[in-house]
């Protein structure tokens, strides 16, 4: 599968060119519409509670636009510079985006990331130091947005050469997870501020092992986090709030290459304590759960287990399809009742599953029919298992395309999707669908969307 773009975590080609300045964008744009009208369009139908688990043809306008600023060029063996950053624009509330129908108050413009990469530094062939806020990620199942095994976008400094990357991350946050309240627990002074705010370092290093089939190798991961107690000069954390944990992440990954574009990829990870973060494709330093009465994420773990393929069959019809499981525990020692930190809620335990299957048939070099399929599932302690089915069906045009060619973008789409909810799914309200639209189990959406990308 060809990577995409920067803006969605790849490497900078580092190519001789006579370009100053590059640009690359991912974007997505279009408008839907439902029987609840406008605002439900964009929503997801997917189980997950922030990001997709199954397919997002209904995703709303996201628009991603970046530069590649080249502060060095030269050849292939001489010491190159780039700085890298891009951007994401987003509507708040679901609307389209345009300044017609959009208050201003609700777009979201932010930086996504900004870091600089230097090739072949000290005369050394292969030899990367990258440091700033990157999208640190290079695994995805694009066709659900779903990055998994190694994701972890955040601000640090790292190192590559030939099959290793190694890195060292910062993340925070404004949850009470990161941030404590120092005056529970008696006097504060007033001159001193009673909120401290802490860091987490995750230390992280992957290695790939090529297997002398085409593109094929195997490849290992390895993470260790840590957060520091929260205190100030002045005043300490009480017992149990914000108190120094650790965690830590082993992974493994095979990639297979049978040529002709086709791929399978299967991934398993496996995270302890404050890494634990699994639950609907989560992040490892997403922590989920709750803590136990000390503080601490003991006995907390996260499972995720990805495969994902694409087969073509000539140049009539392409298959990419994928099956993801996760199983999330906040601590073992955590009481009934006791809240997460990091979201309010007192859940300690999810698994989810998804699988999903998109075929494309090509009619021509520009007319393509793409149809989709996802079945998934989500269950929330001891609640019952909330199920959804999607189905998909989307006449394709591509106009830069030729027959058989899978990722060709742009692509301008017609598409419908009917989901259909069993009764706990329902109930718990499970998706950000029907979070908008109250309990149904019947869903519909119809629009026409543009999806691009060029780097």
């Amino acid at each position: 599968m060809p990577q995409r773009s920067a803006a969605e975590g790849t490497d900078p080609s580092f190519k001789p060119t006579d370009n100053t300045v590059d640009a690359f964008f991912y974007g997505r744009i279009g408008f839907g519409f439902s029987r609840f009208g406008q605002t439900a369009a964009g929503a997801y139908m997917n189980l997950g509670d922030r990001r997709a688990i199954g397919g997002r043809l209904e995703e709303g306008d996201y628009l991603e636009p970046g530069l590649r600023y080249h502060m060095l060029k030269g050849g292939a063996n001489d010491t190159q510079v780039d700085l890298i950053m891009d951007f994401e624009l987003f509507s708040a509330d679901g609307s389209v985006l345009s300044d017609l129908s959009n208050d201003f108050k609700t777009l979201s413009f932010v930086p996504e990331q900004i870091y600089l990469q230097a090739h072949n530094v000290l005369q050394i062939k292969d030899l990367d130091i990258w440091i700033g806020g990157r999208l640190y990620r290079k695994n995805d199942i694009h066709i659900a947005d779903y990055f998994y095994f190694n994701n972890l976008p955040a601000e640090g400094v790292g190192v590559m050469y030939k099959g290793l990357d190694a890195a060292v991350l910062i993340q925070t946050g404004s949850s009470p997870f990161y941030t404590a309240d120092l005056g529970q627990g008696g006097p504060v002074p007033t001159d001193v501020n009673p909120l401290a705010k802490r860091l987490r370092t995750i230390f992280v290093a992957e290695y790939q092992q090529p297997l002398g089939l085409r593109t094929s190798y195997v490849q290992g991961l390895g993470e260790f986090h840590v957060v520091g107690k929260s205190r100030n000069e002045t005043v300490e954390a009480p017992a149990g709030v914000n108190p120094t944990d650790i965690g830590w992440v082993v992974g493994a990954k095979l990639h297979l290459d049978f040529g002709n574009d086709m791929f399978n990829d299967t991934a398993l990870r496996y995270g302890t304590g404050i890494a634990n973060g699994a639950a609907s494709g989560r992040s490892t330093y997403d922590t989920y759960g709750v803590a136990g009465p000390d503080g601490k994420y003991t006995g907390a773990y996260g499972i995720e287990f990805v495969d994902h393929f694409l087969i073509n069959f000539e140049k009539d019809l392409s298959l990419n399809g994928y099956t993801t499981l996760n199983y999330n525990r906040g601590s073992s020692n955590a009481l009934d009742g006791a809240t997460n930190a990091l979201n309010g809620s007192t859940e300690n335990k999810r698994v989810d599953f998804a699988v999903g299957v998109r075929p494309v048939v090509y009619f021509t070099d520009q007319l393509r029919l793409l149809t989709e399929a996802t079945f998934q599932g989500r269950k929330d302690d001891d609640q019952k298992m909330g199920t959804a089915l999607k189905l998909s069906v989307a006449p394709t045009i591509a106009p830069t395309a030729k027959r058989g060619d899978f990722w060709a973008r742009p692509e301008i789409r017609l598409i419908y999707t009917f989901g259909y909810y069993n009764h706990a799914a329902v109930d718990q309200l499970m998706s950000p669908f029907l979070k908008t639209v109250g309990p149904t189990q019947y869903a519909h959406f119809i629009g026409t969307r543009a999806e691009w990308w060029f780097y």
